[in-house]
């Protein structure tokens, strides 16, 4: 699989060890978002992809750079291959299915529809 250009993607860069490394995550989703709703065959698996791929884009802070997030990706893209793709991708799905969760938990009604599962 590609992974796809970081240009249309962004991530959170913190300066701190915990927000660095949750930042290398998020970027790392990203990637492995974009590119498996840009690439995956079967319709609900994109759908969950891009849904994630939103999620994380959403934890961008507004702070960073170009020239930041440049670099972040980069550093996120070389980590990436074939062989971890699939695995890096159930994981960033996992933590964005429990986010959804914890939301549907606290509003006390029935919960959301739930999102396509890969």
């Amino acid at each position: 699989m590609k992974i796809i250009s970081f240009a249309a993607a962004a991530a959170l860069l913190a300066t701190s060890g915990a927000a660095a490394a949750q930042s290398a995550t998020d970027a790392r989703c990203i990637l492995l978002a974009s590119a498996f709703a840009k690439q995956d065959k079967d319709a609900n698996a994109q759908k969950l992809a891009e849904a994630t791929f939103y999620f994380y884009l959403g934890r961008v802070g507004s702070q960073e750079t170009a020239a930041q997030l440049k670099t972040l990706f980069a550093a996120q893209a070389k980590t990436l291959t074939d062989a971890t793709a699939g695995e890096g991708m159930n994981n960033c799905v996992k933590d964005f299915q429990s986010r959804i969760q914890l939301i549907d938990s606290l509003s006390g009604s029935e919960p959301a529809a739930a999102p396509p599962k890969k």
